[in-house]
């Protein structure tokens, strides 16, 4: 009898297992309901690209997407499968009695296991296949598309081997109904594991560190990490416009190290303009003249009485002689730079394409772009005051037209303010509208001193933060210090951060995204593509022997790998102790 039991085990191959369990499982109602399930949600979902017009929606629908799919239709099938199969083979014993005493119980649990896996595995790359498909005729993100998929399907593929090998463990070990109770916590575990970083951050949001800097500086957490955040996405290309935000970043942070306290003086405004912008070919080195005629004065300086304008009234008519040094170039100019020049390199040449770019797309997305830029008028406005004039009566009288007097009436055109009518302004009219906006708009001088203001407001915290000493006697920073050491303890032992933290790493963000509001001074939103159920990489910044910061406190997490090791090998103990158990198992 044991010879042919041999003889019968040999000739059923692995193949016919494998159709023998899939036959057997496409009987079971509820396995096939699951199936219609995981085949419809991806079409359903494609079609929110007919309305996800940026790549930071795709992110956040997709993030919410996955985490449906994965906690709750993957793990429901894989329970489902992992039950019918054991069900059947230990608790209705009838159908796998014969089938039990041909083959090798490893043989048999081997391809329910691969047979699992596989049924998973080929919904995934399905809906994989059907959302990349979709993306490619209702996108514009297919990059991003493409990345999100592949970082799901290899995420999932491990989920699913982790899942089928901890449910098979658990449905051996105890009963069915036990194993249902911990599957049910395991997936609220999944949607409330990111509840403590949720709670640390809204803590933080008022509270500070304090440096040794300019008095006691002060600077909120949040804008400490923002700040920290940013320097890596810059120095790895993962800004809007990275090549522009690479260049300008290096020369502010590495050459310079500027601070908002120095970044406002003649030596700083003179090396910007002569030793960067200078450097990128878009200063014009020859003077501007420009002439205008037949302009109403409305105001004069308050202390004009005292100046060579005591000879000028308000509503008298003015002309202007004006010469302008190292202007910018105009818009034709920049592109032709960028795109066009034999003098450039090819690195140099993306750094000019990005501003060209940034130059269209502000101007594009703010309709009254000159009066919010009107307040940058004035750093890189250089007027040759030896040569430049107003006039009046056929120019038989005359005054020295000053940097103070041009940007003023510029800026009250533009904007006016009650404390700029104590400048020198113009009535308003057509031939005085046409002289602001058009003979003294300079839009690239514009939007290169608005770029400065988007970075400086956050290279200069990074700066302080790296270069003068945290008080560390400071309750924000002893406060700061213990929430971190507590949440930095449970984010490291909780596995459930770290499966989903491979998953956030690898997936990344919508970079193109990354990038500063346009109706802000300086702001950048780096964490609206943050799923609330998510994990994310999180450190704490570190003290050197100084009790500096380091620059390095943003590597300071575990690496992905190691969770992605920690949760192979756990995969690989589950096994081997699942096949010992259903290897011992009475069947019988």
């Amino acid at each position: 009898m044991l010879t042919t039991n041999k003889k019968l085990a040999s000739t059923i191959s692995f193949k016919n297992i494998l159709i023998f369990n899939f036959k057997m499982i496409f009987r079971e109602k509820s396995f096939i309901i699951l199936n219609l399930f995981l085949l419809t949600f991806p079409i359903i979902y494609s079609l929110t690209f007919l309305f996800l017009d940026t790549g930071e929606k795709i992110v956040t629908y997709f993030n919410f997407y996955i985490i449906i799919y994965i906690s709750l239709f993957i793990f429901l099938i894989i329970l489902r499968s992992l039950q019918f199969f054991l069900v059947n083979i230990i608790d209705n014993k009838l159908l796998y009695l014969v089938l039990s005493n041909q083959i090798s119980r490893l043989k048999m649990l081997c391809g329910q296991f691969i047979l699992i896996l596989g049924i998973a595995f080929i919904n995934i790359l399905f809906s994989c296949i059907v959302i990349i498909a979709a993306s490619t005729f209702m996108s514009d993100n297919f990059k991003l598309v493409l990345r999100l998929n592949l970082a799901f399907l290899a995420y999932s593929f491990m989920s699913c081997l982790f899942l089928i090998s901890f449910i098979l463990l658990l449905l051996l070990v105890t009963s069915l109904q036990v194993t249902t109770i911990i599957c049910t916590l395991l997936i609220s575990i999944t949607f409330l594991s990111n509840i403590p970083r949720q709670f640390i951050t809204t803590k933080e949001e008022q509270s500070t560190i304090k440096f040794n800097y300019n008095g006691g500086q002060l600077y909120k957490i949040p804008d400490l990490y923002d700040s920290f955040d940013l320097q890596d996405y810059i120095v790895n290309y993962k800004v809007k416009y990275p090549y522009l935000s690479f260049a300008l970043n290096k020369f502010m942070v590495e050459d310079n190290q500027f601070t908002k306290e120095s970044f406002v003086t003649n030596e700083s405004i003179s090396n910007r303009l002569n030793n960067f912008w200078t450097s990128l070919g878009v200063i014009n080195n020859t003077e501007m003249l420009i002439l205008k005629d037949n302009l109403n004065l409305k105001t004069l300086p308050v202390d004009a009485a005292l100046t060579d304008l005591a000879a000028f009234k308000p509503n008298d008519s003015v002309d202007f002689k004006i010469y302008l040094n190292k202007t910018f170039i105009d818009e034709v100019a920049l592109k032709e730079l960028a795109y066009n020049s034999q003098d450039k390199s090819q690195s140099e040449k993306l750094v000019l394409q990005d501003l060209y770019n940034f130059l269209k797309t502000i101007q594009n997305q703010l309709s009254n772009f000159k009066e919010l830029s009107s307040d940058y008028f004035n750093e890189f406005v250089f007027v040759d005051e030896s040569k430049s004039k107003i006039y009046k009566d056929n120019k038989t009288i005359s005054a020295t037209m000053r940097k103070d007097y041009l940007v003023n009436l510029y800026k009250y055109n533009l904007n006016a303010t009650s404390s700029l009518q104590n400048g020198l302004t113009l009535k308003p009219g057509v031939n005085e509208n046409k002289f602001v906006k058009e003979d003294l708009f300079l839009p690239l001088m514009l939007a290169a001193r608005i770029l400065e203001e988007y970075f400086i407001n956050y290279t200069s915290k990074y700066i302080v933060a790296t270069n003068y000493q945290v008080d560390v006697n400071n309750e924000g920073w002893i406060n700061y210090l213990k929430a971190r050491e507590k949440f930095d303890w449970y984010n490291n032992v909780n596995i459930f951060n770290g499966i989903w933290t491979n998953y956030a790493n690898f997936s990344g963000f919508s970079y193109d995204d990354f990038w500063f509001k346009n109706y802000s001074k300086s702001k950048i939103e780096l964490n609206e593509q943050k799923n609330l159920f998510l994990s994310y990489k999180n450190y704490t910044f570190k003290l050197n022997e100084q009790n500096i910061i380091n620059k390095n406190s943003s590597k300071n997490y575990i690496q992905a790998w190691i969770y992605l090791a920690i949760q192979s090998c756990l995969s690989l103990i589950f096994i081997l102790i699942g096949s010992y158990k259903f290897s011992r198992a009475d069947l019988r």
